[in-house]
């Protein structure tokens, strides 16, 4: 009975996360440059700016910029998987805060969490300076995908990949 006992807590162990709050990430800072990702993934997902969202549109991007921060949200749906990634940039151009989320049509009960894990962002001109929403930019990051089955006996899976992107805001 010791042994089952035993059994049950190694296992409730290794299913249980780290009850700490994770550390936030310092990303560096944005660069002033035209140059692209081309070492990396060769699949880019492009994002426009557009006035408004379809309910299936193959890349939305909206910019909000004032004095303080550039917000930048990209939006991907195409009824079957959507991506969503949300960009924070200070005045210093600094990377402030980076979430991702993809989600498909798949329903197995597993859960799966999604962290950047580093980034770099290339933009053709600084916001700041110019006042300006109209930008192009670049940016790669590396996301930790962690897959949490529902069924207790099955152990998590990390999987790290590389995310390219590009932003056309004209």
């Amino acid at each position: 009975m010791r042994i089952i006992l035993n059994i049950i807590i190694l296992i409730l162990f290794l299913n249980c996360s780290g009850i700490s709050t994770p550390e936030k990430q310092d990303f560096g800072k944005a660069k002033i440059s035209a140059e692209m990702f081309s070492q990396y993934s060769e699949f880019e997902n492009l994002f426009v700016c557009k006035d408004s969202i379809e309910d299936f549109d193959n890349g939305y991007s909206k910019i909000e910029l004032n004095n303080e921060n550039l917000k930048i949200l990209n939006s991907k749906n195409n009824g079957y998987e959507s991506t969503i990634i949300e960009i924070e940039i200070d005045k210093n151009l600094k990377i402030e805060n980076i979430k991702y989320s993809y989600n498909d049509d798949v329903e197995d009960g597993s859960k799966t969490e999604y962290e950047v894990i580093d980034a770099k962002i290339n933009i053709n001109k600084n916001p700041f300076e110019q006042n300006s929403k109209q930008i192009s930019s670049f940016y790669l990051l590396k996301i930790r995908e962690t897959n949490i089955p529902s069924e207790f006996w099955k152990f998590r899976k990390e999987t790290e990949y590389y995310f390219k992107g590009v932003i056309e805001c004209k």
